[in-house]
């Protein structure tokens, strides 16, 4: 999967249960590792993973997203 294939396929923006809005923001884009979270204005983060390709992150951040209800 590439970058803007997995960028189509997560949402911008999620509304956190407690924080509140978020807007996804990719934090490390090198060839060994992608991560991503999704950030709040206050600067903390929710909902990060870490993997080795943009598909591993994909599946994380679903599992995760679809567990919590933002995405079914």
């Amino acid at each position: 999967m590439t970058k803007k294939e997995f960028l189509s396929k997560v949402p911008d923006i999620i509304d956190h249960k407690v924080w509140g809005y978020a807007e996804l923001e990719i934090v490390v884009d090198s060839k060994e590792q992608k991560g991503v979270c999704y950030r709040h204005k206050d600067k903390t983060a929710s909902c990060g993973t870490y993997g080795s390709t943009w598909n591993e992150v994909f599946e994380s951040l679903n599992e995760h997203l679809v567990k919590e209800g933002y995405i079914k």
